[in-house]
């Protein structure tokens, strides 16, 4: 028989917000005249390299490394204001979230580092999930299956248990693997379906909600 699902997950950046990791790198590789796609592979093999992502590095470090990276000597710390402001919600996700979090946990599983915390005070954004598992706290990403452990084990549930959304094809055949319902993440209106699908019925929109943003995610990101 089934397991009946009792939590949901989500990722961040490309889920529940825009990819603002890869669009703030897009902006600033066109401000230093180089090629975007390099410049964005060089920042995300950078965090997971040197363990930023995973709280083992400063993040100093991971704007020095990638200004050599890149081969500029400019200082590019400043640009992380870049970054953070190219995170913003996607249509329809904290609404969805909102929806379902009276019948089951929610929580928000993610790659990040200590802009994730940043982005918290600016929006108030951990007060819509009932936990947060964040790699820079935890010592594992979603390349890692303890983190999938640490997850479930937050609510005290086994794999089959969690729904889990991201829009890294990896991450989510891992967390399937581990034994989670883990599926890639394509918008707000699919995510519903699946979630119903689930046998999670969602009660009507909440047409008073505050988030008002266009825009949508059709790329695969890292973090």
């Amino acid at each position: 028989m089934p397991h009946e699902i009792r939590a949901a997950y989500f990722d961040l950046g490309g889920v529940y917000y825009t990819e603002g990791f890869r669009e703030g790198l897009f902006t600033i590789a066109r401000k230093y005249n180089v090629d975007e796609e390099e410049f964005y592979r060089s920042a995300a093999d950078t965090v997971f390299s040197n363990g930023y992502v995973r709280g083992e590095a400063l993040e100093t470090e991971f704007w020095e490394q990638l200004a050599e990276t890149a081969g500029t000597e400019a200082n590019l710390f400043p640009e992380r204001e870049t970054i953070l402001s190219a995170f913003k919600p996607l249509p329809g996700m904290p609404e969805l979230v909102a929806r379902i979090r009276d019948q089951v946990h929610v929580g928000l599983l993610t790659d990040q580092c200590n802009w994730l915390y940043e982005l918290d005070e600016r929006d108030e954004l951990f007060i819509a999930f009932d936990t947060v598992v964040n790699s820079y706290e935890e010592g594992f990403t979603k390349r890692d299956m303890e983190i999938f452990r640490i997850a479930c084990q937050r609510f005290g549930l086994v794999p089959e248990e969690v729904v889990f959304f991201d829009d890294n094809s990896g991450n989510v055949d891992r967390a399937n693997e581990f034994g989670m319902r883990a599926y890639l993440f394509e918008d707000a209106g699919k995510t519903e379906m699946i979630l119903a699908a689930e046998g999670i019925n969602l009660p009507p929109i909440d047409s008073s909600s505050r988030f008002q943003v266009s825009g949508s995610t059709d790329r695969e990101s890292d973090i």
